[in-house]
C-alpha cells in the first residue's frame, strides 16, 4: 500500500500534489513548518482536507524528518520544501539549511528506512543552468553544463550531486526534477510569480504589469504536481535527474493570453528577460513518464476562471 509524504505542502506545487493525491484516494501526510495551509484551502474543501494527515515540522531537523517518515510508514516522498530565490539571497545560511540540509535529511531518512521508502522525488530547478546565450539555440538538455547564477540554483545543483552519492554509496534511488516557470493557483511568491499575479488581476478586471520579459518554458502547477507524483512512483533504483519541458512562449504571448480572458484590460511587461534558458528539452523524462500536455492559453484561461470563483467567494483578494 502506498503512503505519501509531501514536504513543503503549504507551497504551490506541494498544495497541488496533496490535491491530486486526495482526489485519487491515496493516503497522504503533509510536512511543513507552516501551520496555515492557505494554498491548500484554495484547492480542497473541508471534507477533502479532513482526509489529509497534517504534521507540522522543520525540514532542517533530521530527527523530525525521520520521525514523520517512520511513524507514518511512508513509502513514497515528494520533497518540495524549499525557499525561493529572493529568500535564499536575503539569508544565504538559512537558505542552505532549508534547501540543501533539508534534502539531505530526506535522503538520509530514506536510507534509514530499511527499504520501506520505495520512491523519492525532489525539486531541483532549471536555475542550475546559466543564461540562454550559453546554450546552442537557447536549448538545455538533461546533461547540459550547469552554471547557476543564484544561490538558489547553486543549492539545487548541490542536491543533485548529493542524490548521486546516496545512490552510489547506499543504493538510495531518487528522481530530481527541474521545473521552469510555474503558474497557477497558489503561485504567489518567488521570482517567477508575476505572471500568475497578473492572472489574478485579470480575474478582478484589472490591468497588471509583469516584472520580467523574454522567452521561457511555462508549466501549470497542477501538471507539475502530477509529474512529481509519477516520478515518486517510478521507484527509481538509482539517482535520476531530468528537465521538465512544456509550452515555450515569449512574455508578449503570455500577456495576450491573459488579456483575452478579460476584455478591456492591458497586461504590460518588462523587456529584461530572466537569466534562464529559453527552451527546455524534457525528452529524457518523457521517455519514463507520461507528461501532461496542457496548452498555455488553456491553462491561463482556467487559472483566471478559478481566480474569479475564489474572488466571488471572498477567498482571495486582488493584488494591491
Amino acid at each position: 500500500m502506498e503512503r505519501f509524504l509531501v514536504t513543503g505542502s503549504a507551497g504551490c506545487i506541494g498544495a497541488w500534489a496533496v490535491h491530486e493525491l486526495v482526489r485519487e484516494g491515496a493516503p497522504v501526510v503533509t510536512f511543513d513548518i507552516s501551520d496555515t495551509p492557505h494554498r491548500l484551502r484554495l484547492l480542497l474543501d473541508e471534507d477533502e482536507l479532513s482526509a489529509v494527515r497534517f504534521r507540522q515540522g522543520d525540514i532542517r531537523n533530521s530527527e523530525a524528518v525521520e520521525a514523520v517518515i517512520t511513524d507514518n510508514r511512508i513509502t513514497h516522498v515528494v520533497h518540495l520544501a524549499a525557499l525561493q530565490v529572493p529568500f535564499c539571497a536575503a539569508d544565504p545560511i538559512n537558505g542552505s539549511r532549508v534547501n540543501v540540509t533539508g534534502t539531505l535529511n530526506v535522503l538520509e531518512a530514506a536510507r534509514r528506512s530499511d527499504g520501506r521508502v520505495r520512491g523519492v522525488t525532489y525539486a531541483s530547478s532549471i536555475g542550475v543552468f546559466g543564461p540562454a546565450e550559453m546554450y546552442e539555440g537557447g536549448v538545455v538538455r538533461d546533461d547540459s553544463p550547469a552554471a547557476p547564477a543564484t544561490l538558489y540554483g547553486a543549492y539545487k545543483q548541490a542536491n543533485e550531486w548529493t542524490a548521486r552519492i546516496y545512490s552510489t554509496d547506499w543504493g538510495v534511488g531518487s528522481v530530481g526534477l527541474r521545473p521552469s516557470v510555474i503558474y497557477g493557483l497558489g503561485r504567489d511568491q518567488g521570482l517567477t510569480s508575476a505572471a500568475t499575479m497578473a492572472m489574478l488581476s485579470a480575474a478582478a478586471g484589472r490591468s497588471a504589469h509583469i516584472t520580467h520579459g523574454g522567452t521561457v518554458t511555462y508549466q501549470h502547477a497542477q501538471d507539475m504536481a502530477r509529474i512529481f507524483i509519477a516520478a515518486a512512483r517510478l521507484e527509481a533504483g538509482r539517482a535520476l535527474v531530468h528537465n521538465v519541458g512544456g509550452p515555450v512562449a515569449h512574455i508578449s504571448e503570455v500577456a495576450a493570453a491573459i488579456d483575452a480572458t478579460a476584455p478591456g484590460i492591458e497586461t504590460t511587461y518588462d523587456d529584461a528577460p530572466f537569466p534562464l534558458p529559453s527552451i527546455i528539452d524534457g525528452a529524457g523524462l518523457e521517455r519514463v513518464i507520461d507528461i501532461p500536455q496542457r496548452p498555455m492559453a488553456e491553462g491561463i484561461a482556467g487559472t483566471v476562471e478559478a481566480f474569479r470563483r475564489l474572488l466571488s467567494e471572498g477567498r482571495v483578494r486582488p493584488p494591491a
